[in-house]
């Protein structure tokens, strides 16, 4: 969604210059550039003229029958040359800020959806005469062309970060394989067997019907589970972009612990989950927020792995908070180095001998794209603790 992107520091230099000269072409204490932002209206750059009530970052409660609010509704210019003078404006909020004047136009984003306004107010009458209008949308045009730069520079951060984070998800995949692959052939394996017991039942004189019909249910038991294992697995490898599920963390949670059980048998790692009962299911996407638990539980089993200790522990909680869910993957290892908590998180670092360190900057970015938080602290009395939020009205 381009309604969310944020407006580079550059452009918003530039624009202050653009409102600072037309607030002092039109001869008025204020000229805006005006952002919405659902429930809310905001100023999002003001000239800095003389006698100008306005203040950056300002908000307005949408429905409140505001000039600019009038402009993004109809999508066309509107003058108002004195509200005091106007029974359709007489109750306008801004006439309390004595701004009785108004001219202004729409500004979108490249693919149509509204972004706001630019406008010029005054404290006394005024006309706005039409060479002003063609100014204003000169001015409009040049922010929108920014903006298309804007949403073509989000749409290739978007790509890229897709393809970091398929590519992350295919290395940490990689990593996994046998225990995948295990997975599998357990099953099938279980399958073959009570397949073989099946003929065994029903070659008897008399045939054990009844015992090869256990038979062949635990064989399609066995089938169903494989076939789940390579299911996920297939899901994970996918390319899926701005997907939205409705997942249930729990479940979710547990699908990531049975793909790589084998790999916390084989490294000895003990696994305890303290999954919350009755949490609420949020929208957004099943393989991404897979790939944040599978990165966290395999960066925990390498860390443990480090250690001469004995017991490897490692505890996946979930629980709900006021709006969100509280996810935490908490191990026994040597924990995180001194000061390098937060840098853990930057592309490219890692503490390893191997490896691109995107990880865990991937992981942020999921889970900030899915409206959370993820960060990292000491686990006690040893190792490290990752947790992360999900807003439970998450969209991703």
């Amino acid at each position: 969604m381009l309604h969310d992107t944020r407006v580079p520091a550059e452009i918003l230099r530039k624009w202050q210059g653009i409102v600072d000269l037309l607030a002092d072409i039109v001869r008025v204490p204020s000229a805006l550039v005006m952002r919405v932002e659902p429930p809310n209206i905001k100023v999002l750059v003001a000239s800095e003229s003389e006698g100008n009530p306005y203040e950056p970052d300002e908000e307005a409660r949408l429905n409140t029958g505001l000039y600019c609010e009038t402009v993004m509704n109809t999508r066309r210019p509107l003058l108002v040359p004195d509200a005091l003078q106007d029974e359709d404006w007489k109750s306008n909020p801004d006439i309390k800020l004595g701004m009785i004047s108004y001219l202004g136009v729409p500004i979108s984003w490249p693919d149509g959806e509204i972004f706001g306004t630019i406008c010029v107010l005054d404290r006394q009458s005024n006309g706005y005469s039409d060479p002003y209008l063609k100014l204003l949308l000169q001015w409009r045009d040049v922010l929108q062309a920014d903006l298309t730069s804007i949403a073509t520079s989000e749409e290739r951060f978007r790509t890229m970060q897709a393809e970091l984070a398929h590519a992350n998800r295919l290395a940490t995949l990689g990593q996994l394989t046998a225990s995948i692959t295990h997975e599998v052939k357990q099953p099938l394996t279980a399958a073959l067997l009570n397949a073989h017991a099946a003929q065994r039942f029903l070659a008897r004189q008399p045939a054990d019907v009844e015992g090869g019909k256990k038979a062949v249910d635990r064989a399609v038991q066995d089938c169903i589970r494989a076939a789940e294992v390579v299911d996920q697995t297939r899901a994970l490898v996918r390319k899926e972009v701005d997907r939205k599920d409705s997942v249930e963390i729990n479940g979710a949670t547990a699908e990531v612990i049975g793909l790589i059980r084998n790999e916390l048998l084989k490294n000895g790692v003990e696994v305890q989950t303290q999954l919350a009962e009755g949490l609420p299911v949020i929208q957004g996407s099943r393989v991404q927020l897979q790939q944040v638990m599978l990165n966290l539980i395999v960066n925990a089993i390498e860390a443990m792995s480090q250690t001469g200790d004995d017991r490897r522990d490692l505890l996946i909680s979930t629980q709900a908070q006021a709006n969100c869910i509280l996810i935490a993957v908490r191990d026994s290892g040597p924990g995180l180095p001194e000061g390098s908590i937060e840098r853990a998180f930057e592309a490219f670092y890692t503490t390893k001998s191997s490896g691109l360190g995107m990880g865990l900057s991937i992981c942020r970015s999921i889970i900030e794209d899915h409206g959370g938080r993820l960060w990292a602290a000491a686990n006690e009395p040893n190792g490290a603790a990752f947790q992360f939020t999900l807003p439970i009205n998450s969209v991703s």
